[in-house]
């Protein structure tokens, strides 16, 4: 698995391949963030409310990235978003432990996000422009395991560094995300041109009526998915040690499951899956995550998680990548920055809303009824796409498989 994903990564176009070293040293230095509360913690300086607050605004810092990339990627290239997302990342993060107020580091930390969610959706619309059609699904899963590698590796590394020197996490994440900086200035030339491509001006609507209501209807019919998804980081441990009773040792092993099998199997899987419609891929990913969260409520044993685990992570493994590449297809260029970025937005929605709705969910004592709520909306979605899919301005209109010749 290992070697076909190697080779997956060599067949990007050159672009592609300096994009995939990028994120992967990107997120690999993100080490500081995970570990904000702690140090913050560390400090007595702050009440659990201001931690809060201070935690909260690196969310709204990346929503509002995300908001803002339609109109600035109209003006101003990826390459340029990318390399100042990750300067600016680099400086707030430098800067921030001399705040010496909650205030201060509310601010700074809102404009850490700003800066480092810019990356994301400028890095999308580079990979929907050096992609071909028939590579996109592919090119799209190498870039989620850049992404899963790089986050596993940064926090893995930051907490040695944190209990060595707390500070020097901030000073070594900046240092990694700078370097990071001058290696995508060194290996991109500005103003290059994909292969025939031609330049397109950035508008903030469609071009056509279709286009914009084709976006918004898999906007929405994708935000039941990335609050599914927003609830294994935010609430499996606490739902695995405290409500379910369970040894902290089997929450590790799901997130392990998790991790390794995106790393092993994703980029084959989409390799193998790269014919496949839009609205197959979606069907099989909504019905596994709607399957396998609902299954998380129902399990009450160790193994029965890593069960219901499996389930949604192969569902993970196929409905991301599916719908970064839907969303490209539905996207005219000229939007491309505009339909990325939002759609970014909907993942952090997902992220900022998902803990406070555990957290109401549960309080009549209903451990197990947030996994219930969310595989019921990954249900409901499903059958909202097998609807849709009957309108042409609901839904893009695939190519019909040809039928098998007959001997």
């Amino acid at each position: 698995m290992l070697r076909s994903t190697l080779h997956a990564v060599r067949g990007l176009a050159p672009e592609l391949r300096t994009l995939f070293i990028t994120t992967l040293l990107f997120r690999s230095g993100t080490m500081a963030f995970p570990f904000l509360s702690a140090y913050l913690v560390a400090q007595n300086d702050y009440s659990a409310g201001q931690v809060g607050s201070i935690v909260g605004a690196y969310g709204v810092g990346a929503l509002a990235a995300d908001i803002a990339a339609g109109p600035v990627l109209r003006f101003v290239s990826a390459r340029t978003v990318m390399i100042s997302g990750l300067v600016g990342n680099a400086a707030l993060v430098l800067v921030l432990p001399l705040a010496e107020s909650a205030a201060l580091l509310t601010v700074g930390t809102l404009v850490w996000g700003f800066f480092y969610e810019a990356f994301t959706p400028a890095a999308y619309a580079e990979t929907v422009r050096y992609s071909r059609e028939s590579d996109r699904k592919v090119a799209f899963s190498c870039n989620r395991l850049a992404i899963n590698v790089g986050m596993g590796l940064g926090p893995a590394l930051g907490g040695l560094v944190f209990a060595w020197r707390p500070a020097g996490l901030f000073l070594i994440n900046a240092c990694v995300v700078l370097a990071t900086a001058v290696f995508l200035t060194l290996r991109t030339s500005k103003g290059a041109v994909a292969a025939g491509e031609k330049q397109v001006r950035g508008r903030m609507v469609a071009p056509t009526l279709k286009g914009e209501t084709r976006f918004w209807t898999i906007f929405l019919l994708a935000l039941p998915i990335h609050l599914a998804y927003a609830l294994p980081p935010t609430f499996l441990s606490a739902y695995v040690i405290h409500e379910r009773g369970l040894d902290s040792f089997w929450a590790g092993i799901i997130f392990f499951v998790n991790a390794g099998a995106i790393v092993l199997f994703e980029v084959p899987l989409n390799t193998a899956m790269r014919n496949v419609s839009h609205y197959a891929s979606l069907l099989v990913g909504y019905l596994l995550a709607g399957a396998g969260f609902a299954l998380m409520g129902l399990s009450g044993s160790g193994p029965a998680l890593v069960g219901a685990t499996l389930l949604w992570t192969a569902a993970e493994m196929i409905v991301f990548p599916a719908l970064l590449h839907y969303v490209s297809e539905v996207s005219d260029p000229s939007v491309t920055g505009r339909n990325m970025g939002l759609y970014s937005a909907g993942v952090n929605v997902g992220l900022i809303a998902v803990p406070q709705l555990s957290l109401m969910l549960t309080a009549g004592g209903h451990a197990a009824t947030p996994w219930y709520v969310v595989g019921a909306a990954v249900g409901i979605a499903l059958v909202l796409i097998v609807t849709v899919r009957r309108s042409s301005y609901l839904w893009l209109t695939e190519p019909e498989p040809e039928p098998a010749p007959v001997s």
